[in-house]
């Protein structure tokens, strides 16, 4: 069964051994320090109380965890502080996406229910224009269309007449018996109220033709059956006039009419004929208007003369025609005439006459009479509109009257004189000429137009309330899937604000336990490494010295140094489940981050797996190892194809160190679940379209703009596969699904005695998806062991990004290989002292144990220490040797500063921050049990050059010292 764990694969970062085992740390960063006093050296040098120093500010740390997660919106940190979770503070970027969002919802349900309104209104408003449109039209035709069958019916009348009486004599003494039944089914089949005839008397020459006509037409009257009084007046029986003195609303018709026995011309307007034009025939019986001569009066006489003004045009026009053309003119002019609007005595209204000439067939060129009809326009538009029409204005108009009706029910109702229609509404005027196509060639004829125009009642008529039921509708749906929303966001960010306390109590565990146990342990490391270097030198007295004159053996000695090992392998083991914590915390976070560069993955692979061969033999586990390694394309001139490894033209872009983690455990799993006489296959292979969609990762080298650089720069050329087979124990179906969950070990305590922390290949998932490759695993059961399948992306550099990669991020070909077991080199795990000459050191740590044994470790390297208990003597310590620099000559300043960040009175990252203000140019090396990357970058902003976790060893403090070169840094202001 394989095991989870990180084991035998301790980040660079975070990890640090005990007996001198340890790494350099991956994250480093300048911080600000503080001074200290010497008042309390030697007294600190004497103290053997308080040999932990952790008890107080321990307990006090761990008591706030909770609460400061859990109490609502954190506030700014105090200097020197820890930083703290800003998320809920303020009105935050997501609470303002958020509000943005609910306004724009509002905004576009405002804005969607008001267009949705204003569509269906404007719909509704478009089917009341295109009805109103249709109606109108339809309308317009139809009342031209009765206009003209009108006149057909005086035209009727006017042929009928000439042709019974053909001659020119037997006018005006005409008598029809049959008239009146004749000219009623006329009036009947035209749709009109009267059919008259009106003779034209000539009074020039015939003084008695009156007394005649009046006794002929009275003779004719009984004749035709009607009734005594058709013809009578106040003065009797004979033709009339209306007196001009009385208007008809002053009187009664007959009290008003004057009896017309003038020869002359009318008086009372500018008539030059001396005629007369009585109405003799109508087809009412009894019609009040019987003998009423039309000449009389202007409004008609006008159009009278108009009449006989064109047939003397057409005689004189007549005279100068040949036969021929006299021949084809036998239906005699086209005078007919249609009078201005005026008001009838039959019918009350507005209405026009008619007059159609009567020339007898034997005489076309003679005007003896003329028929009329009678249009009232208001029986035209009472058979125009259909019952169900109602808001519409009709205007009846000629070039000098206008009359307007509005439209109820289909019926016409005379709103008054004049075109009184809603101006608002003369854009969607309609109109037609009603008379058009009428043959009225009399000069005086009016040109009649009907003009419709539609109202607010004919819009309102087709607005109902849908458009705002769906509008509403429409709102109420938007509304509530916005609530939905809404709804749906709240729970999710409960939810996610419930998870993010659970992590971040999580992680504040986390930083607690790391701190608590790495502080005692870092007391633990370093006794120990401080036990080997005396053990180291006790054995180095005995050998020298003669056999049997001390007490002390070598069997002793050794069995000591043995002891002190094994409880430096354990602790060591509980450091690397720690940092396999904080490493699954970095993943699960996103926080963890990659020293991307050109990877020589090839020789990375065979070095890691060198690094297990003796371990194998000790196990008699057989490991192989198998690699094609691509031929470079090009060598650089000197370069060792031996030991290049940037020669390879293919290679991987990511982070050396972690990428020789994860294959470093999967050996690390192999060796540890494969059993005796078993045997380790590790193969390298070149797969030439392997991983075609990798996503590419950020580099950390900057382009010359300082721009970022992504992987997809680069040239894509297959991928590599890096398997690991084993003849282990194997592993079920069931629990290859379960494999790389956090925390899986399959029977841990039988298989690998309770080690681990079951994270191991969670992490090594993690890491190689930051590199977009793939980690897998597959067995075919219990028994028959497991294979583990890493592919990651290659790319082809060319000599100088070969050459950048080699100076910048690839590991040297002199570097010796890393220790399986914590992930230093060999020489540095050998090394316990510094190469570096004899320092000037300030140590401040509050555990005084702990202060007692870094000074005893430095000091045995050749270096001189100070140590201080809280960040405030370190302050004043500063102070003190930057005042003694200045004022004593040949003072020895201190040139590096090791600071610890959970200290008493002041805290290391405010303690960095002071004694940077004060000047101090040397070196500051935080040393923390916190050493999640929030911490690390917090100490570094506050001025530490680098930031190493606990437990120290004096490797990792040599290691810093030989990358740094013994350089200064300018005064952080």
């Amino acid at each position: 069964m394989q095991d989870s764990s990180f084991n035998g694969a301790a980040t660079v970062s975070n990890s640090s051994g005990c007996s001198g085992h340890g790494g350099s740390s991956e994250d480093t960063a300048p911080t600000t320090g503080s001074t200290n006093t010497k008042s309390k050296i030697d007294a600190l040098r004497m103290s053997t109380s308080n040999s932990n120093g952790t008890g107080a500010t321990g307990r006090s740390r761990m008591s706030s965890v909770t609460s400061s997660v859990t109490g609502g919106c954190l506030g700014p940190p105090k200097d020197g502080a820890h930083p703290k979770n800003k998320k809920g503070c303020g009105l935050s970027r997501t609470v303002l996406l958020r509000f943005l969002l609910m306004v724009s919802l509002l905004f576009a349900i405002a804005i969607c229910t008001a267009v949705s309104f204003g569509v269906l209104r404007q719909a509704e408003h478009q089917v009341g224009l295109q009805t109103y449109e249709s109606i109108a039209a339809s309308a317009l035709a139809g009342a031209q269309a009765i206009t003209l069958r009108k006149a057909q019916g005086s035209q009727v009348m006017a042929t009928l007449m000439a042709q019974i009486f053909p001659r020119a004599q037997d006018w005006p003494f005409i008598a029809l018996e049959g008239y009146i039944p004749i000219a009623e089914k006329v009036a009947q089949l035209t749709s009109t109220t009267t059919q008259s005839l009106m003779v034209v008397l000539d009074l020039e020459d015939e003084s008695t033709i009156l007394q005649d006509f009046e006794q002929h037409t009275a003779q004719v009257y009984r004749d035709q059956g009607r009734p005594e009084d058709a013809g009578v007046n106040g003065f009797g029986f004979g033709l009339w006039k209306p007196d001009p003195k009385k208007s008809d609303n002053a009187c009664e018709f007959q009290d008003c009419r004057l009896h017309d026995t003038s020869t002359e011309p009318p008086s009372n307007w500018h008539g030059h004929r001396r005629i007369s034009t009585p109405l003799m025939l109508h087809n009412q019986p009894a019609a009040s208007s019987l003998l009423y001569n039309l000449y009389s009066q202007e409004n008609r006489g006008v159009h009278i003369d108009s009449m006989l003004d064109c047939v003397q045009r057409y005689q004189l026009q007549q005279d100068n025609e040949t036969q021929s053309d006299i021949i084809d003119s036998m239906q005699g002019p086209s005078c007919a005439v249609i009078t201005d609007i005026l008001e009838l005595k039959v019918r009350p209204g507005p209405a026009g006459l008619l007059f159609q000439p009567i020339y007898p067939a034997h005489d076309p060129s003679t005007i003896v009479a003329f028929a009329t009809t009678s249009i009232h326009w208001e029986e035209v538009l009472t058979t125009t509109f259909p019952d169900f029409v109602s808001g519409l204005t009709c205007v009846v108009s000629t070039d000098t009257t206008s009359y307007t009706y509005e439209i109820r029910e289909g019926v016409p109702h005379l709103i008054g004189p004049g075109d009184l229609h809603d101006d608002a509404y003369t854009r969607h005027a309609k109109y037609i000429h009603l008379n058009a196509g009428m043959e009225t060639g009399a000069l005086s004829s009016a040109v009649y137009t009907l003009t419709v125009y539609p109202t607010a009642e004919m819009f309102d008529s087709f607005s109902t309330n849908s458009p705002i039921a769906v509008s509403m509708g429409f709102f109420a749906v938007v509304a509530f899937c916005a609530l939905v929303f809404v709804l749906y966001d709240y729970l999710m960010q409960s939810e996610a604000h419930h998870r993010d306390v659970i992590l971040e109590m999580k992680r504040r565990f986390v930083r607690f336990i790391s701190h608590e146990i790495r502080t005692p342990m870092n007391t633990l490391c370093m006794g120990i490494e401080l036990l080997e270097a005396e053990l180291k030198g006790t054995s180095k007295k005995i050998s020298d010295s003669c056999p049997g004159n001390g007490q002390v053996k070598q069997e002793d000695v050794d069995l000591w140094y043995q002891v002190t090992r094994d409880i430096g392998q354990n602790a060591q083991t509980a450091v690397e489940i720690l940092n396999d914590l904080l490493n699954f915390d970095k993943i699960e976070s996103g926080t963890l981050t990659l020293e991307t560069g050109p990877v020589c993955v090839w020789d990375l692979v065979e070095r890691t797996v060198q690094q297990f061969q003796i371990q194998a033999v000790n196990r008699k586990v057989d490991l192989k190892f198998d690699m094609v390694k691509p031929r470079p394309v090009f060598l650089p001139e000197g370069e060792d194809v031996e030991c290049g490894g940037c020669s390879d033209h293919l290679t991987v872009l990511g982070d050396n160190v972690k990428l020789g983690q994860v294959i470093r455990n999967l050996i690390s799993n192999s060796l540890k679940f494969t059993p005796a006489n078993g045997s380790i296959q590790v193969e390298a292979a070149h797969i030439p379209g392997g991983l075609p969609n990798a996503v590419p990762i950020l580099l950390s080298k900057k382009g010359e703009g300082g721009e970022p650089i992504f992987s997809s720069k680069y040239p894509r050329a297959g991928s590599i596969q890096i398997t690991v087979k084993d003849s282990g124990i194997g592993l079920t179906k069931e629990q290859l699904k379960l494999l790389f969950t956090e925390g899986v070990q399959f029977d841990a305590n039988r298989l690998q005695h309770g080690g681990g922390s079951g994270l191991g290949l969670t992490i090594a998932k993690g890491i190689v998806e930051q590199h977009s490759g793939t980690l897998r695993a597959d067995s075919e059961g219990q028994g028959h062991g497991t294979m583990f399948i890493i592919e990651l992306p290659l790319y082809e550099l060319s000599t100088e990004e070969m050459k950048s990669g080699r100076e910048n991020k690839t590991v040297p070909c002199s570097q010796p290989p890393a220790s399986p077991q914590t992930g230093t080199t060999t020489a540095g795990a050998d090394k316990q002292h510094s190469t570096c000459p004899g320092k000037r050191i300030l140590v401040a740590e509050d555990a005084v144990s702990s202060l007692k044994m870094l000074i005893r470790l430095l000091e045995r390297a050749g270096h001189s220490c100070v140590g201080v208990e809280n960040g405030q003597e370190a302050v004043n310590a500063i102070e003190e040797d930057i005042m003694d620099m200045q004022m004593k000559p040949g003072h020895v300043p201190f040139d590096t500063v090791l600071m610890d960040f959970e200290m008493p009175i002041l805290k290391g990252p405010a303690a960095t921050r002071k004694i940077r203000k004060l000047g101090f140019v040397g070196t500051v090396v935080g040393i923390t049990g916190n050493i999640l990357s929030e911490d690390v970058e917090f100490f570094k902003t506050h001025g530490a050059d680098e930031v190493l976790p606990k437990p120290i060893t004096m490797s990792r403090i040599n290691a810093f010292w030989e990358q740094h070169d013994h350089g200064t840094r300018a005064p952080n202001n």
